[in-house]
């Protein structure tokens, strides 16, 4: 199977920095990371000529022996630590329970209740998935500088604070839960639409994410209903991968994708997901965002879903968690069942989150109306927000066809 730098850096660079923290130590993250990026650096040089065998053992082994190199030459690495590490590494990487189990414990270390919960969010994602400073702020919505300074600080704490990788004792396990999910659904969201290059999917983040929410099910003490709404909706929206993109790669919206591509062994899990996340009385976003998931997955076709069900659920999620996004996905919604005219007076009255989303919405209730140029400035303003390749291409076709 061919290793594509571009799809597989997050997922490498996530799964050696837990393993090599996990041999070296925590204090050692930033020559660490430095190590890892040389690697990834290398195989852009020299793949392209002399691919190897194993792409994966090959970044392992060069980022290791990267480490290795920088902590001899500061005196951080005796010759009998060199050989332990070289042993203990070379019998464990391959173990993909023992890749997941460092994940999980780079997780918990990196949502110390002692460091902020912003910047536990930092930390995780710039460790654990493995996201460059400008993603990490498009994500967070957050200016570059911000996230630099913020990152700058979090490291400080957590060299402070963090000094074994170990997963914390069970009981205190349940007071790091809800940093941890924010950090799981944050991965699962970049995976579920990326935001850079050539790629609208990256499928391995969407999985790894699931099986990390897996993997915490599987103590009794973190089987929380939040954890139980994450997984619903993950599995929802993972369920449509493979149906989000045509043969070309171009985008597809959900009104025109083929259901028998979606995986409905992923709606089954979600279905289990939700039921046991109706066990708490607390509407978590990820059980309320599951929730409407659901009406989709269950719906026959894009005509016959439930629309006046989902407008009625993002109604309910807006009183609980006053969200722009909310706003917007409401209006949606309620567009498939009411006349266009009362849309656009209820736009006039909401609060709208200022991106691409908001503005393709506007650009085609504006067309649809007949209002082609404001339409096409609309359109127009999505090339002030920063996308991917497809969704480029989306909206390019989309002014393509607009009659001015």
């Amino acid at each position: 199977m061919a290793f594509d730098l571009d799809i597989e850096f997050k997922e490498e660079f996530s799964k050696q920095v837990a393993l090599l923290a996990n041999a070296f130590g925590l204090d050692k993250m930033e020559l660490i990371e430095d190590a890892i990026q040389e690697a990834f650096y290398k195989a852009l040089r020299i793949w392209p000529s002399r691919p190897p065998q194993n792409p994966k053992g090959w970044i392992h082994r060069v980022a290791r022996n990267n480490l290795i190199d920088k902590l001899r030459q500061k005196k951080h690495l005796s010759i009998d630590q060199y050989h332990n590490n070289l042993s203990t590494e070379d019998s464990l990487w391959n173990d993909p329970q023992h890749i997941k189990d460092n994940q999980l414990k780079m997780i918990f270390a990196c949502c110390h209740p002692e460091v902020k919960t912003a910047d536990q969010l930092l930390l995780s994602l710039k460790f654990l998935c493995g996201f460059e400073t400008g993603q990490i702020a498009r994500v967070l919505l957050k200016s570059r500088s911000a996230v630099e300074k913020g990152i700058s600080r979090a490291r400080i704490k957590f060299k402070k604070v963090a000094n074994d990788l170990e997963i914390p004792a069970v009981a205190d396990l349940k007071y790091r839960i809800d940093g941890v999910l924010k950090v799981i659904y944050l991965q699962f969201t970049e995976g579920y639409k990326v935001s850079e290059g050539a790629h609208l999917i990256n499928r391995d983040l969407c999985i790894d994410a699931i099986r990390l929410g897996e993997l915490l099910a599987t103590y009794p003490e973190l089987a929380v209903p939040e954890l139980s709404g994450l997984l619903a909706l993950m599995y929802f929206q993972a369920s449509r991968l493979e149906a989000r993109l045509d043969e070309n790669g171009n985008l597809l919206t959900i009104d025109c994708q083929d259901r028998k591509h979606w995986n409905y062994k992923f709606i089954m899990q979600g279905n289990i997901h939700l039921s046991k996340a109706c066990a708490n009385a607390k509407l978590s976003r990820y059980y309320i965002e599951a929730t409407i998931a659901s009406f989709h997955c269950a719906a026959e076709s894009y005509d016959k879903t439930n629309w006046p069900a989902i407008v009625k659920w993002y109604d309910l999620a807006i009183s609980v968690y006053p969200n722009k996004s909310y706003r917007l996905n409401r209006l949606i919604a309620a567009r498939q069942f009411l006349d266009d005219k009362t849309i656009l007076d209820q736009v006039k009255e909401s609060l709208l989150p200022n991106n691409q989303f908001t503005a393709i919405f506007l650009g085609n209730l504006y067309r649809d109306l007949g209002e082609n140029k404001i339409a096409l400035e609309y359109y127009q303003k999505v090339d002030n927000f920063f996308l991917n390749k497809p969704e480029k291409d989306f909206i390019a076709s989309k002014i393509a066809q607009l009659p001015i």
